[in-house]
């Protein structure tokens, strides 16, 4: 199993977390570029990018970071990618991110004065405050953070329409506006093009959105969660609980067109 954040089938722990006397966890830097690349731990939000520093020996508080980037995962828990390298970042303020989203590159911006060298200094909040962050390197946090997987969808009138999170009251889409796309964190999914009366090929994680803009969907299939779609008709469809062939295993009505869809847990 390879670490959370960093390519490696080892973490190479340069530096162990020390309490008050060192907050997080130091990651060396490999020979390998590509086990160089820093990965969020976990989907979130990112809440804070910092980008613009080279190193910068002998200062202290924020500045002693560097570069670094913030991520809120939800339940309380906060992780930080510090000493990135200048200009590497990748992701921006506001951005949904899951476990594979490259943020940035390893780097020695901030204070990297030290045996360690150039190295990702990595921390992990709970409650805003500093937790050992080792046990994390290879696994999930233990509260569900669903709340933060988010989606979004495209129509004929808006084009892509903001975020909304899994599991809230919000949908995505605009009554009235026929959807021709969907982007959606972590689950695989795939839609049904009312012109071409086919299903498109499965997507997954964001790599690719699930649809054929300028041409309507008219039916949905989403694995692992429970999701519904709402006509442009004017109704809401019954709530979906799986991803098969039968009638129940798909959200919408062939030759009907869709203008909303909502997903929560199962």
């Amino acid at each position: 199993m390879v670490d959370r954040v960093i390519n490696r089938s080892s973490n190479r722990i340069s530096y162990p977390y020390a309490g008050k006397d060192h907050t997080g966890v130091d990651l060396s830097f490999s020979s390998n570029e590509e086990e160089n690349k820093v990965f969020a731990h976990s989907s979130g939000i990112v809440v804070a990018v910092v980008n613009k520093y080279n190193r910068m020996i002998g200062s202290t508080g924020m500045l002693s970071y560097g570069n670094y980037v913030d991520i809120d995962h939800g339940n309380g828990y906060k992780s930080r990618y510090a000493h990135l390298k200048k200009n590497s970042v990748c992701v921006f303020i506001g951005q949904s991110v899951t476990s594979d989203t490259q943020i940035a590159i390893i780097g020695n911006s901030g204070n990297t004065v030290g045996p360690t060298g150039r190295h990702l200094h990595f921390e992990i909040f709970k409650n805003n405050q500093r937790i050992d962050p080792s046990p994390y390197l290879k696994k999930e946090f233990t509260e569900n953070n669903s709340t933060f997987i988010t989606y979004q969808s495209h129509d004929n009138r808006y084009g892509w329409n903001p975020n909304v999170r899994i599991g809230t009251n919000e949908y995505a889409g605009n009554f009235g506006c026929s959807m021709d796309g969907i982007y959606l964190d972590r689950y695989k999914m795939r839609v049904h093009d009312k012109i071409k009366n086919e299903w498109l090929p499965w997507v997954i994680n964001r790599n690719d959105y699930a649809g054929n803009i300028g041409h309507s969907i008219d039916g949905v299939q989403i694995e692992g969660v429970a999701y519904r779609v709402h006509l442009t008709e004017g109704r809401w469809l019954s709530w979906i609980y799986k991803c098969d062939e039968t009638p129940e295993g798909y959200a919408g009505i062939y030759g009907k067109t869709i203008d909303a869809i909502q997903i929560k847990p199962l």
